[in-house]
């Protein structure tokens, strides 16, 4: 079978999503797309939009699924036209998206996503993400574990902290809404489509998670 154009990276908040769909979309030769950094881009930004989504984001509330519809749609007509395949980090978000984004992939002949899941328990994510320090204020935030990494925030401008989101009261809500609004969409796509949706351990060292995704995508013909 051939390597769907889409593949969506899923899992709870902080099950590094965004650090595995980096990951495979280089090996793969991907774009990579990060609909949660998308959003935080937009929340920095000093218009109504902005202003509306960073509330939603710092709050640790899913951004309304017409404006998340509508950002993704924006990346799939601008990679896949240009022949790119995509990695989607947080896609789709509720059943409304969910809706919205595969039928215009199949309405444009780009077939059915891959799903990849990481699997992974809630109180771990919780202690995890309340102790994890990012580089902020950056295009694109990533995870500051070294001296290296500190230098690296301080070259791009970006600042050393934590989300808002990520705090303990906070996560719970993201949490909550996960449960409610997106586990229903991964129950739907593995019912649909049990023959493109997999389920890999997240717990494991982020190397160790990589190389059992990339295990699944040795199943297809790239």
């Amino acid at each position: 079978m051939k390597l769907p154009k889409v593949i969506y990276v899923m899992g709870m908040p902080g099950a590094g999503k965004g650090t595995q769909a980096e990951m495979l979309a280089h090996d793969i030769q991907y774009s990579q797309f990060s609909t949660g950094s998308a959003f935080r881009q937009i929340a920095r930004e000093n218009t109504d939009l902005g202003r509306k989504v960073k509330h939603y984001v710092e709050n640790g509330f899913l951004t309304p699924p017409d404006i998340a519809a509508e950002v993704v749609l924006a990346a799939v007509h601008e990679m896949l036209a240009g022949g790119e395949g995509i990695v989607f980090d947080g896609t789709p978000r509720t059943m409304e998206e969910a809706e919205v984004v595969n039928s215009r992939l199949l309405e444009e002949g780009y077939g059915v996503p891959l799903v990849i899941y990481l699997e992974v328990e809630k109180d771990t994510m919780i202690e995890r993400n309340s102790k994890r320090r990012l580089c902020l204020q950056v295009e694109k935030e990533f995870p500051v574990t070294t001296y290296k990494d500190e230098l690296a925030c301080e070259k791009l401008g970006g600042v050393v902290g934590t989300r808002p989101d990520d705090e303990k009261e906070k996560f719970t809500t993201r949490y909550n809404q996960f449960m409610e609004l997106t586990y229903p969409v991964i129950e739907t796509q593995k019912e649909k489509h049990p023959e493109l949706f997999y389920r890999v351990n997240g717990l494991l060292e982020p190397h160790q998670v990589h190389a059992l995704v990339m295990d699944v995508i040795k199943q297809f013909d790239i």
